[in-house]
């Protein structure tokens, strides 16, 4: 007689969702389920593949937080921009004044990057960067993994 386990029909499960669906579409459509609704793998693809949603791990988010800080630099507001350049707020206003073209010139005055991207985070948070629909950071835990989940639009 075989004996098949609980975490062995979960990894047959596990395996079956990995060979039709990504991995982030699986752990969308479970943060879905969380909610009042049974898991829509196809929905939840489909989502995914739109760019609708990011599904990333912690580092992952940390990373792809920082890509974006880093073209929208242009777009923080003087102050911050002067707390971390040095350089006066209206003279910042001005360069500003050539939007995404200011980017660089405005991400090179400032003095130490990785403090900017962290001290950003620290006060609006990753979502704000990452969620553009709704600034929202939400997560959930699978096999294991933290995910971070994003809506994008």
């Amino acid at each position: 007689m075989i004996v098949i386990t609980d975490e062995q029909i979960k990894q047959r499960w596990y395996d079956n969702l990995t060979n039709e669906y990504d991995l982030q579409a699986i752990v969308l459509a479970q943060y879905w389920a969380n909610g009042p609704n049974t898991p829509e793998y196809d929905d939840a693809q489909s989502e995914f593949d739109d760019e609708n949603w990011l599904v990333l791990t912690d580092e992952e988010a940390d990373e792809a937080v920082r890509e974006e800080i880093e073209e929208m630099v242009w777009a923080f507001t003087p102050s911050f921009l002067q707390a971390h350049t040095g350089v006066n707020a209206d003279a910042i206003a001005k360069i500003q004044e050539m939007c995404e073209s200011a980017n660089d010139p405005l991400k090179a005055m400032i003095k130490d990057f990785d403090h900017f991207v962290n001290d950003a985070v620290k006060c609006d948070g990753r979502g704000h960067f990452l969620a553009g629909y709704d600034h929202e950071e939400n997560y959930i835990t699978f096999n294991g993994i933290t995910y971070y989940i994003y809506r994008r639009n």
